[in-house]
């Protein structure tokens, strides 16, 4: 069964949500909006630590890549994120606590490094020996394995837009 990244995009909205991304990650990330036609817009690259405030809107979907690998990480423990309000946030814990209509903090999102099935994690480890796709046809897997180490190694050349790829 193929998997495909869905299409994200931005929706219009008045809604303010105050971010800090934060990179917890020890890699160097790529962090990406999805513009209003679905374009991913590099916003920011972090180091290792590094964090960045962005004043952004509630329906402003965020992703955030490895920038030599192109592997999809993640914020707040989600591929996509969709920034919420400071009042939505805090609500969320606290939900006794009243808050003044016009409260406002900047709210943290924590980027870090999904758990990948021990399937996946393997073939990004072979995927990041090979430099083109030709080469993993030398290699003794099944095709479909093959196939999938293809695409992602194309994904991260930059020769495709969106990996199609096996993950169960």
């Amino acid at each position: 069964m193929a998997e495909r990244i869905e299409e994200i995009r931005s929706v219009r909205n008045t809604d303010k949500a105050y971010v800090r991304f934060v990179n917890c990650t020890q890699r160097t990330v790529e962090l990406i909006w999805a513009n209003f036609t679905g374009k991913n817009i590099v916003y920011q690259v972090l180091e290792q630590g590094q964090f960045v405030d962005v004043n952004t809107f509630k329906k402003h979907p965020w992703i955030v890549l490895d920038k030599v690998t192109k592997d999809r990480l993640h914020i707040e423990g989600q591929f996509v994120y969709y920034p919420k309000t400071a009042k939505e946030y805090l609500h969320e814990r606290f939900p006794t606590r009243q808050f003044p209509p016009d409260f406002n903090v900047r709210v943290q999102a924590t980027i870090t490094l999904p758990v990948y099935s021990l399937k996946y994690r393997c073939m990004l480890a072979i995927r990041n020996r090979c430099k083109l796709p030709k080469d993993v046809e030398r290699l003794e897997l099944p095709i479909g394995i093959i196939e999938d180490l293809k695409r992602s190694i194309a994904y991260r050349n930059g020769q495709m837009l969106q990996p199609i790829i096996r993950i169960v």
